[in-house]
C-alpha cells in the first residue's frame, strides 16, 4: 500500500479520474492517475524551468477524464473513506461501507475501484503528488524574489515544515488517521523515493535562493537533515503522539533545521 495516503488534507482540490477502467487492470488505473497529475502540472502558470520534483506522464489512458461527474465521483468516494477510517479505523472500511457513505450503489464504487486496497492506493498516489505540487509551489515562489519573499527566513523555512507536516503527518483528524495507516504499511522503496525528492529539492532552493542567512548544505547534511524532519513526523503519526495537534512540534523542528541551515549574515564569506 502506498506511503503516499497522508497528503487527503489536499482532498477538496479537483480531480479526475480515467473512467470505465477495467476494474482487474490496476496497473492501467494507476497509470490514469499519474497522467492526471502530469496534466494538471501542464496547465499551471509554474515557469518552465527544472526542478528536482519530476512528474512523468504516461500515455495509455483509454479514455482521459472529462466528466465533472466522474470527477466528483471520485472525490466522494476519498471523503468517505477518509471519515470511515477516521471513526473506526481500517477494520471498519470496506467498499460497501464507503459506497453507502458516499451514497452510491457498490457498481458504481466498482467501477473504478476493484477492492479497498486499490481505492486505497489511488488516494494515496494522488495525495504523493499534490503534496509535491505544494512545495514546489512554495518554493518556486520564494526563488522568483528571495529578498522580498525571505525577510524572514525562519518564517520562510516554517512555510515549508508545515507542508512537510501536513503531508507525513497529517492536518486534521481524519487525515492523521489515514497517514498513520499508510505508515503501517508503507513501501520502503515509495518512502525513500520520495524523500529524495524532497531533499534534492530543497538542495536546489538553497542554491538558488542564496539567502545571506541561510547557508547552502552538502550531500550529507541534507541526507541527515531531511531522514531527521521526516522520520520524526512518521512516528509521531505511528504513535498518535498529542504532539501532533501542538505547535511545539513545528517549533523544535524549526530548531533543528535552523541549527544546519542558518548562518550569521556578518559571517558570511565575501566573494
Amino acid at each position: 500500500m502506498r506511503v503516499w495516503l497522508y497528503v487527503l488534507v489536499l482532498v477538496d482540490m479537483d480531480t479526475g479520474i480515467a473512467e470505465n477502467l477495467e476494474s482487474e487492470n490496476y496497473s492501467g488505473f494507476r497509470q490514469a492517475v499519474h497522467s492526471l497529475v502530469a496534466q494538471i502540472f501542464s496547465t499551471s502558470d509554474m515557469p518552465a524551468r527544472k526542478t528536482a520534483i519530476s512528474f512523468k506522464p504516461n500515455g495509455n489512458l483509454r479514455r482521459q477524464p472529462t466528466q465533472a461527474r466522474a470527477q466528483q465521483t471520485i472525490q466522494t468516494l476519498f471523503k468517505a473513506a477518509a471519515q470511515i477510517l477516521d471513526k473506526e479505523g481500517e477494520g471498519g472500511l470496506s467498499t460497501n461501507r464507503v459506497a453507502a457513505a458516499a451514497g452510491f450503489s457498490i457498481g458504481t464504487l466498482y467501477q473504478y475501484f476493484p477492492s479497498k486496497e486499490v481505492l486505497v492506493q489511488a488516494m494515496a498516489t494522488r495525495g504523493r503528488d499534490l503534496v509535491l505540487q505544494e512545495l514546489e509551489r512554495c518554493l518556486n515562489e520564494m526563488e522568483q524574489d528571495p529578498l522580498e519573499q525571505m525577510t524572514d527566513p525562519r518564517g520562510s523555512i516554517r512555510r515549508i515544515l508545515r507542508i512537510l507536516i501536513q503531508g507525513f503527518a497529517g492536518g486534521h483528524s481524519w487525515t492523521r488517521s489515514l497517514v498513520r495507516l499508510a505508515w503501517a504499511q508503507e513501501e520502503p522503496q515509495e518512502t525513500a523515493s520520495a524523500v529524495r525528492q524532497v531533499s534534492d529539492r530543497l538542495a536546489l532552493f538553497l542554491e538558488r535562493v542564496d539567502h545571506p542567512q541561510m547557508r547552502p548544505l552538502g550531500t550529507a547534511q541534507l541526507f541527515v537533515l531531511t531522514r531527521s524532519v521526516i522520520g520524526t513526523l512518521r512516528s509521531a503519526s505511528l504513535e498518535k503522539s498529542p504532539l501532533l495537534q501542538s505547535p511545539a512540534l513545528e517549533d523544535a523542528l524549526l530548531e533543528l533545521v535552523w541549527a544546519l541551515i542558518g548562518q550569521d549574515a556578518s559571517a558570511r564569506p565575501r566573494n
